[in-house]
């Protein structure tokens, strides 16, 4: 009894720190005084399923999520629209459990490394906005990653192949909102993981994008994932300045300046129309709107120039849609390898399968059908 009380009391303390309650305002859901409710948070006393079930059914949740402690929350940072309004308790819910299968399945396949995480950073900002020695600063920490990354000399690389090749676990999700672009998780036992909304209303160069950007906040924002299970991090507004920090940094790593520099010529004098801005994104792999602020930044367009431009942009229809958009990146790359490996060794089943790779029952009989095809005929040529 003493263990499921704790459980319990753990699980209802996670949903008072996400729903910023006190014990005076369970005890009022529930019919109780705060210090029985304090008595239930310390695993001290059980409390009675008909209690339970009030608390459950007032949050909209089931009992069970009361009642299970193997599957730790990890914490999230991630940029959206309205963050407290887009990213809720289901959400995390569904990301903690299919982060701690992929975990259970990396594991069992001897790829949890967590050694040669990059660098972490601690930027020491006076105020709410970047000076130019933060700017300089952020843009030389840009430059080392891409040179640590191996893709300092290339603008046409797999980004989320190489984070992966650096140990930071790559999954893209197709969540139901299409607000949520990115998120982040990291712990010391368990690693980095970022996560894409592979969302086919967002474009493949806001996925790029999202993906630096979560790696941003991994190098500049790692204490922040250091935080009690259940507790979500949030970036609160587009000024947060921790946002315009991985935001620079997502430009500097995305769009090189001594690479960029090689397009002055296209870009003097004012632009009566997007084909140049249409060459050159599509090169770099980024949006239209953030090779735009990178001119501008670098003196390449002047402030009048910029203005039209994201304004014609936006008349255009292009304000969430992206224009000459670039093809789409296959994506989980890894963890299809990692099941295959998996699979032919009979070490998961196609259930598994299906449940990490999102598949219907079909489509994973037929891959895994293909796996074990291509195994035979593997065998068959080594021997003749």
């Amino acid at each position: 009894m003493e263990d499921i009380a704790k459980v319990i009391g753990q699980n209802i303390e996670r949903l008072k720190q996400s729903k910023g309650l006190t014990n005076e305002d369970i005890g009022n859901i529930i019919g109780v005084t705060r210090v029985t409710v304090a008595k239930y948070l310390s695993g001290d006393q059980v409390i009675d399923s008909a209690r339970l079930f009030r608390l459950a059914n007032k949050y909209n949740l089931p009992l069970k999520w009361f009642l299970v402690s193997d599957e730790e929350s990890m914490s999230f940072m991630f940029r959206a629209d309205n963050p407290q309004e887009n990213f809720d308790d289901d959400l995390a819910h569904y990301l903690n459990k299919f982060l701690n299968e992929y975990i259970r399945i990396l594991e069992l396949a001897g790829e949890n490394n967590l050694a040669f995480l990059p660098q972490a950073y601690k930027l020491h900002l006076k105020e709410n906005k970047l000076t130019d020695d933060d700017h300089e600063l952020i843009k030389e920490i840009a430059e080392k990653q891409r040179k640590a990354f191996g893709v300092d000399e290339v603008i046409d690389y797999d980004i989320y192949s190489i984070l992966e090749k650096n140990n930071i676990n790559v999954l893209a999700l197709r969540l139901y909102n299409s607000k949520i672009f990115g998120l982040s998780a990291y712990s010391e036992d368990k690693g980095a993981f970022i996560i894409i909304n592979d969302h086919p209303d967002i474009p493949e160069e806001r996925k790029i994008f999202s993906a630096v950007h979560e790696l941003g906040h991994l190098i500049f924002h790692r204490e922040d994932y250091d935080r009690e299970p259940g507790e979500l991090a949030y970036s609160k507004s587009r000024n947060n300045i921790n946002e315009k920090v991985v935001d620079n940094f997502s430009s500097y790593f995305l769009i090189p300046r001594n690479q960029l520099k090689g397009y002055k010529k296209l870009f003097r004098g004012f632009i009566s129309n997007f084909s140049n801005v249409y060459e050159v994104k599509k090169e770099f792999g980024v949006s239209a709107k953030a090779l735009l602020m990178a001119l501008k930044e670098e003196g390449y367009i002047e402030q009048k120039t910029f203005g039209a431009l994201f304004n014609n942009l936006k008349r255009m229809g292009f304000d969430f849609k992206e224009p000459q958009p670039i093809e789409y990146i296959e994506k989980n790359k890894k963890m299809k390898s990692i099941l295959r490996r998996l699979y032919l060794e009979d070490k998961v089943t196609t259930n598994k399968v299906a449940e990490l790779l999102l598949l219907n029952d079909k489509e994973a009989r037929l891959l895994v059908k293909a796996w074990a095809e291509e195994e035979d005929y593997g065998d068959q040529y080594t021997e003749d």
